[in-house]
């Protein structure tokens, strides 16, 4: 989570948070960082800054497991984390397989902690797909001093290798994870 002088970003996990926080930096901004045991992806229940403006990214959730298990090959399964102990695997069909049967819709679930219900939700979902422009458009409204240049000239970070661990879905897998998370899917506008 990252407070700036009149907004609060809500990171989501895979969803662009690491330039996020890059393109803030590069922006001008001043933030202060804050986590709750080291852990950045802090949700609305434990927002120390419940009356600023919030913003968050979401990502479409067939790319965002794809992310997510290249992410944990290149780097590595986190030993404190259930998900990773219970479902990591060096085969992604594998992975996501496991993913499914034990913890179904994890990542919509997880969503309405950081971005609300729909009856609830915070000031701004962006989108992963389109995040720079997207975070332009929650620091304009939030009303924030910064340079958009910088932003919209910041390289990508925080890549995978996805030479080499590539991640192809078989199309039953892909169709389950989309059934499995078609309240994200629809919600969020995504196909």
């Amino acid at each position: 989570m990252l407070i700036l002088p009149n907004s609060c970003f809500l990171h989501v996990a895979k969803t662009g948070g690491s330039w996020v926080k890059r393109a803030i930096i590069a922006s001008g901004i001043e933030y202060e960082e804050y986590s709750i045991d080291g852990n950045p992806h802090i949700g609305l229940s434990e927002c120390p800054v419940k009356d600023k403006f919030k913003f968050a990214f979401v990502r479409h959730p067939v790319d965002l497991y794809r992310s997510y298990w290249q992410f944990k090959m290149t780097n590595e399964w986190d030993v404190n984390n259930q998900l990773d102990m219970d479902c990591k695997s060096d085969d992604f069909n594998d992975f996501i397989r496991n993913v499914l049967n034990k913890y179904p819709r994890c990542y919509g679930d997880s969503l309405i902690d950081f971005v609300g219900d729909r009856e609830n939700e915070i000031e701004f979902i962006g989108k992963y797909e389109n995040l720079a422009e997207d975070l332009i458009t929650a620091l304009k409204y939030a009303q924030e001093v910064f340079n958009e240049a910088s932003i919209r000239n910041l390289p990508p970070y925080n890549v995978s290798d996805k030479t080499r661990f590539p991640a192809k879905y078989t199309k039953e897998l892909e169709a389950e994870v989309r059934q499995i998370e078609i309240n994200v899917i629809e919600r969020f506008g995504y196909n």
